[in-house]
């Protein structure tokens, strides 16, 4: 529209001039015309994107959209790797202002993950994080699921030497420190044969603020560590629930790890048995069914007012217990009671069996909603937000 326009009116400014300036050439004055309408920037061919080019990068960035992607295409002239580029530029920079902007939004939703590391001589690993969202809409997103995982993975592969037993810890499981994990390289997750970019566990959180639009943060994070003089074998399980069958995150995750000793030798290196295996698995299934506050009853008081003063009676102090104590509640797998089928395999296999940890995490636990703002100052705030 706007080159007809010029074209008429040069063609205007050619009659106008050879009317007034017959020695003056008709010609000459059209290709000086033209010369100042070409020279203008609207003039310039618009840099069509390649539809193939929209689909390369739409598939090497998860979650790119179309839009952004003919974008980038226009932005570097059909150039693939510096689209890509742009791409991840343009995500680190709104990443951090819409992070910047979310932060002060309470996160109570979110997913639990999972990790459970290969077997060695000594035993394996397992990891558990909980990664918080704002809504439940975002934590059943395939992206934000893959994330867990990830960072699940780099605080198993990365977090190695970097956990602190807490407080109270009397296991192998330990915390790992949420700002040593952030700045940690993040890692792909057990079922993806991807290499990732070089990326933070910070970035990777920072970028899928960008592209969810979402307050979303790192709650904890806990592993197993190797003690570095131990007996038998250490066997650890994992396991999640309520994450739309994804394998390694869910609303609840728990690990439980066993150490297997030999009774006739007890420098006796140990292979575990299918039946062990098994069982390991199971026990973190009935974690997350059942939960309990401790292991064992030693590890426990009966409060006064359940046994009042050594005169409940038997049933009721018990029926307390088994609700707390795990090795008292029955197995959800049918049997006997925790305590029992553990003792059973030990005696099977000239074993001796302790549960050493038994972990549960539920997404959100112990995290209290603030008051919601009145309608207006929620209006007001995202409108802030766009």
């Amino acid at each position: 529209m706007f080159r007809s326009a010029a074209i008429r009116t040069a063609a205007a400014v050619r009659t106008s001039a050879t009317a007034r300036y017959p020695a003056m050439t008709s010609s000459a004055t059209f290709r000086a015309v033209q010369i100042r309408f070409n020279s203008t920037d609207s003039d310039k061919p618009v840099v069509k994107p390649n539809i193939k080019l929209i689909a390369e990068i739409r598939k090497a960035i998860e979650g790119v959209s179309m839009l952004k992607a003919k974008e980038a295409l226009i932005q570097t002239d059909n150039n693939l790797d510096k689209a890509l580029e742009w791409i991840l530029e343009d995500e680190a920079k709104t990443g951090l202002k819409k992070a910047e902007k979310l932060k002060g939004r309470q996160a109570l939703e979110g997913l639990v993950g999972v990790v459970v590391g290969e077997a060695s001589p000594q035993g394996n690993r397992g990891a558990i994080v909980e990664l918080n969202c704002e809504t439940d809409f975002v934590s059943r997103n395939d992206l934000f699921k893959n994330l867990v995982t990830q960072i699940a993975s780099t605080a198993l592969l990365a977090a190695d030497g970097a956990a602190k037993p807490s407080a109270n810890a009397k296991g192998l499981v330990h915390e790992v420190p949420v700002p040593d994990l952030l700045q940690a390289p993040l890692m792909p997750d057990p079922a993806s044969t991807e290499v990732l970019e070089y990326t933070t566990v910070q970035e990777a959180i920072t970028k899928l603020i960008a592209k969810l639009g979402e307050n979303i943060s790192l709650r904890r994070c806990a592993v197993v560590q190797l003690p570095a003089r131990q007996r038998g074998l250490i066997l650890t399980g994992g396991a999640t629930h309520g994450g739309d069958k994804h394998a390694y995150a869910g609303k609840v995750g728990a690990l439980s790890v066993l150490n297997l000793v030999s009774k006739e030798n007890a420098a006796k290196i140990i292979v575990p048995s299918e039946a062990a295996t098994t069982l390991s698995r199971q026990l973190t299934r009935h974690l997350i069914a059942s939960p309990s506050e401790v292991i064992y009853q030693d590890d426990i008081n009966v409060p006064l007012e359940v046994s009042n003063g050594g005169h409940a009676p038997p049933e009721q102090v018990d029926a307390w217990l088994d609700e707390r104590v795990l090795m008292r509640q029955p197995f959800i797998f049918g049997g006997g009671k925790v305590e029992q089928i553990i003792n059973k395999l030990a005696k099977d296999e000239k074993l001796r069996i302790k549960v050493t940890d038994a972990v549960r995490w539920e997404r959100g636990e112990g995290m209290v909603k603030a008051d919601a703002p009145d309608f207006a100052e929620e209006v007001r705030r995202q409108i802030e937000n766009k």
